[in-house]
C-alpha cells in the first residue's frame, strides 16, 4: 500500500467514525480549544481532562452501538454533568467541596477509561486496545516533539528569542498534539489478533520464567516485614501497588497462550497470598509505630480502612481466579471500578476521607475570581509587582576551597545562616501573624519578620530593646542602583550586642518574603566587682 493511499484509508475511518460519533469529535475538538486557549479560561487543564476522557467513554463499545437518540441523550447527559462539576470547582470557596470536586473528575476519568475495554471477549480486545493507547500515546509524543524540534531550530537559526513556554507556538503544539492523540484513539476497530514474535518470545517463554521467583521473594520479604518491620528494609509507597499492576498486566498478556495457564494460575495463589501478607505488616506496623509509617497510601492519622479494603478485595478477587478457573479475565473490570470508588468517591472515599477539615474552611477567593485577580495582576496595563532579590558576599573573601571563616574571639555566640520565611497564601502581606518559619529566638534574643515583610525586628527580652533592620530599603536600592553597586559590597549591620552579615534577600510584593544572615552575639561585658 502506498503512502497516498494509506493517508486514504485513515481519512476515510476518521470521516466514518466522526459520521457515526459525531459527539466524540465535539469533544476532541473542545479538548483542542481548551488546550489552545488555556491562558484565558481558568481550570483549562480540569476541563482538557474532561474533555479528553469523555472522548474514551463515548468509545464503549455499547454507547458506539446505541441508536442516535441514545447517542444524543448520553451526550446530553455529558454535557450536564461537566459543566455542573466545572462551575462547582470553579465558584465553590469551601475547600472540602474543593476536594469533593477533583475526587469526581478522577472517579469520571478512570471510569471511563476502565470501561472502553469490553466484558466480552475481554482477553483479545485488552490486548489491542491497551497497543492502540499506546499508540495513540505515540502518536501524541511524535507530534509534540516534532513541533517542538522545529521551533527550537527555527528559533537557533534566526535568533527569534522565543520562548516556548510562553508562546502561542506552545499552545498550538498542545493543541496539535491532543487532537491528533484523540483522534487517533477514536478511530479504533477490533481486528483479528496475531501474535508477533517479540510477544510470544516474551509472554510465553520468558516472563513465565522470571515472575515465579519474583513472587516467591515478594513473598518472602512481606512476611518478613509483617513480622520484623523494624529490621526490614523500607518498602515506600507506591512500589507494591506498582509491582502488583505490573505483575497483574504481565498475567493478562501470558494467558493468551494455553500453555501458560497453570503458571498463570500460581502466580494468582501469589498474588493473593502478596495482599494478605501486606494487610498483617500493614497492622503491624501501625502497632508498633506512633507515626511516620513506611508503607501503603493509608493517612497517619487515620485509620488504614479503605487500603485493607482494597487489598481484602484483591486478595479475595486473586483467589476466586485460581479456584474457579476463569484466571484474571473474569470481573477484573469490576474490582478496578470498585477499587477506584474505593479511592475516590465523594465524601467516603480515601482521597476526601483522609483530607476533609473537620471544619469547613473558606478560602479568600475561588477558582474564578483568583484566575481573574492574576489576569489583571499580569497584564500589560496592570502595574508589576515588586520583586528584589540579592546575593550579598561575605565581609572578608576566604581563601579558596574554604565557605568562610568566622572569627570568635569578640562574640559570645555564631547563629550561622538564619533563615526567616515569611510565606503565606494569595496576597496575605501584610500577615495577621508571623508564622514560625519567620521567626528565630536565641536565649534571650528574638529575630522575626515584620508583617510588610520588609525589615527584621530584633528585640532583646532583657532590657526591651527593639532593632529594625530594613532590608527592603537596602535591597530596592542595590536594585535600582545595580551598575554602581559593587557586587563585592557586603550587607552589614553591627551594635553593641551583636553583628548581622546577610547573605540573601528576597522581596515579591504581597506575596513572601525571606532573608538569610548570620548573627554574631557578641560577649557580654563584665562589671568589675566592688
Amino acid at each position: 500500500m502506498t503512502f497516498k493511499e494509506r493517508m486514504s484509508e485513515i481519512m476515510q475511518s476518521i470521516r466514518a467514525a466522526a459520521v457515526s460519533s459525531p459527539s466524540v469529535f465535539f469533544f476532541v475538538v473542545a479538548a483542542g480549544i481548551s488546550q489552545l486557549f488555556y491562558k484565558y479560561i481558568p481550570n483549562a487543564i480540569h476541563l482538557n481532562f474532561l474533555f479528553s476522557f469523555s472522548v474514551v467513554l463515548l468509545c464503549n463499545d455499547r454507547i458506539k452501538a446505541a441508536t442516535a437518540r441514545t447517542k444524543l441523550m448520553i451526550f446530553c447527559g455529558q454535557i450536564a454533568v461537566l459543566t455542573a462539576m466545572y462551575l462547582t470547582g470553579l465558584l465553590t470557596l469551601n475547600k472540602n467541596i474543593d476536594l469533593v470536586y477533583l475526587s469526581l473528575i478522577y472517579l469520571y476519568c478512570i471510569c471511563a477509561f476502565i470501561f472502553f475495554f469490553p466484558a466480552e471477549d475481554f482477553l483479545k480486545e485488552f490486548k489491542l486496545r491497551f497497543i492502540h493507547v499506546l499508540v495513540s500515546l505515540l502518536f501524541f509524543g511524535a507530534v509534540y516533539c516534532t513541533l517542538f524540534v522545529t521551533v527550537s531550530l527555527i528559533n537557533a537559526i534566526f535568533y527569534l528569542n522565543i520562548v516556548f513556554t510562553e508562546s502561542i507556538i506552545f499552545r498550538i503544539t498542545n493543541t496539535a498534539a491532543t487532537v491528533t492523540a484523540l483522534t487517533v484513539f477514536a478511530v479504533y476497530h477490533s481486528k483479528p489478533l496475531v501474535h508477533s514474535k517479540f510477544f510470544t518470545l516474551m509472554f510465553q517463554k520468558l516472563l513465565p520464567i522470571l515472575l515465579l521467583p519474583l513472587g516467591i521473594l515478594g513473598l518472602v520479604y512481606l512476611a518478613k516485614y509483617a513480622l520484623l518491620p523494624r529490621l526490614t528494609e523500607v518498602m515506600y509507597f507506591p512500589l507494591y501497588y506498582l509491582v502488583l499492576g505490573t505483575i497483574v498486566l504481565c498475567l493478562l498478556m501470558i494467558q493468551h497462550f494455553t500453555d501458560r495457564q497453570n503458571i498463570v494460575r500460581l502466580m494468582l495463589g501469589i498474588l493473593g497470598t502478596a495482599s494478605l501478607l501486606f494487610i498483617a505488616a500493614l497492622l503491624h506496623e501501625r502497632t508498633i509505630t506512633a507515626r511516620s509509617y513506611r508503607i501503603g497510601f493509608s493517612v497517619s492519622d487515620k485509620l488504614p480502612l479503605h487500603e485493607i479494603a482494597i487489598n481484602g478485595l484483591l486478595t479475595l478477587y486473586f483467589f476466586a481466579a485460581v479456584f474457579s478457573r476463569k484466571n484474571i479475565t473474569a470481573k477484573l473490570r469490576t474490582v478496578t471500578a470498585i477499587i477506584t470508588i474505593i479511592l475516590f468517591f465523594p465524601v467516603i472515599g480515601f482521597y476526601n476521607y483522609a483530607y476533609f477539615e473537620r471544619e469547613n474552611i473558606t478560602r479568600p477567593r475561588n477558582d474564578l475570581t483568583e484566575f481573574i485577580h492574576e489576569r489583571n495582576r499580569n497584564s500589560d496595563s496592570a502595574p508589576r509587582p515588586e520583586y528584589l532579590y540579592r546575593y550579598y558576599p561575605l565581609e572578608n573573601q576566604p581563601p579558596e576551597n574554604v565557605e568562610r571563616i568566622i572569627e570568635t574571639t569578640k562574640y559570645d555566640a555564631v547563629l550561622v545562616k538564619v533563615d526567616l520565611d515569611l510565606d503565606l497564601d494569595l496576597d496575605a502581606i501584610p500577615a495577621p501573624s508571623i508564622p514560625r518559619d519567620a521567626r528565630c529566638r536565641y536565649r534571650s534574643f528574638l529575630f522575626s519578620m515584620t508583617p510588610d515583610g520588609k525589615s527584621v525586628k530584633i528585640s532583646d527580652e532583657t532590657d526591651g530593646q527593639i532593632v529594625m533592620l530594613d532590608f527592603y530599603t537596602r535591597l530596592k536600592t542595590d536594585s535600582a542602583e545595580s551598575e554602581k553597586i559593587s557586587d563585592e559590597t557586603p550587607f552589614i549591620y553591627e551594635d553593641q550586642k551583636m553583628k548581622i552579615i546577610v547573605h540573601y534577600a528576597f522581596y515579591s510584593e504581597n506575596r513572601s518574603a525571606r532573608i538569610t544572615f548570620d548573627a554574631y552575639i557578641k560577649k557580654t561585658p563584665v562589671m568589675p566587682q566592688r
